[in-house]
């Protein structure tokens, strides 16, 4: 539960003292909080600092995680906004790790959430589909990003020679398994909607500069991954031009 989100009057707790600082044991680094806000949302917590046989340290031991992934979860648990974009899968995984141990089904929805939407690009695919494939004990959230992983490739090997391409890339190196694991995914993902413009000459959502021709009308996708692309041009897929082809940009003029 957020209580400064379900309480009308707005919290603070930075202004009480924390009750309980955790080490984290590989780095000795803190992370102070309080525990009654801990124990609203997980029974972990609830049972450690107010069950029968509760803890009465201040100073609690944390293994197998790092500062940054036990953070966020705290933070988590204060309402805060967690920057998914700026994380790595591996960092990601860690969170998911630390959600299942203290039961905290919110923050493992968060974590599929933010998978799904998950900024992918042709450089690093396949990385992000090799990691998931190493924490397969999470079986549900490692199947979410290969399968979004399969759904970005769907979009950019259209073409035979795409696909020889990315063979050709990965054949002789170490992701060569998860790279042709991804392409057989491919067939039980659904296909990305076109556009539907007239002026449509791939079928397919675009995502490579090679793709555009200035003078476009181009229309955003509901899953386009561009940071500068906002929540509700992708929801209601806004139109317009294309004026200029830089290096690497697309400048779109918006109707």
């Amino acid at each position: 539960m957020d209580l400064r989100k379900s309480c009308p009057v707005a919290l603070n707790p930075s202004l009480i003292p924390t009750d309980v600082t955790f080490v984290i044991e590989h780095c000795g680094s803190e992370v102070k909080a309080h525990k009654f806000i801990l124990a609203m949302g997980s029974p972990v917590f609830l049972n450690q600092f107010f069950g029968p046989l509760k803890e009465t340290r201040e100073i609690l031991p944390v293994k197998e995680t790092t500062k940054e992934s036990f953070a966020a979860m705290v933070d988590f648990l204060y309402g805060k906004e967690i920057d998914w974009k700026a994380m790595s899968v591996d960092e990601m995984f860690d969170i998911a790790n630390m959600a299942e141990k203290y039961h905290m089904e919110a923050l493992v929805e968060a974590v599929k959430k933010a998978f799904e939407d998950y900024p992918l690009d042709e450089t690093n695919v396949v990385v992000c589909a090799s990691h998931a494939r190493e924490y397969g004990q999470f079986e549900e959230l490692a199947n979410v990003l290969l399968i979004q992983c399969s759904k970005f490739l769907k979009t950019v090997l259209v073409k035979v020679k795409d696909i020889e391409e990315f063979a050709a890339k990965y054949c002789d190196t170490n992701l060569n398994e998860t790279a042709f694991k991804l392409v057989g995914i491919m067939s039980t993902v659904p296909q990305v909607s076109c556009c539907t413009l007239e002026t449509c000459r791939r079928g397919n959502c675009m995502y490579r500069k090679e793709d555009f021709q200035e003078g476009d009308t181009v229309k955003f996708s509901p899953v386009a991954k561009d940071s500068d692309v906002t929540d509700d041009q992708r929801k209601h897929g806004s139109e317009g031009i294309v004026k200029s082809l830089g290096e690497n940009t697309v400048t779109v003029k918006l109707d």
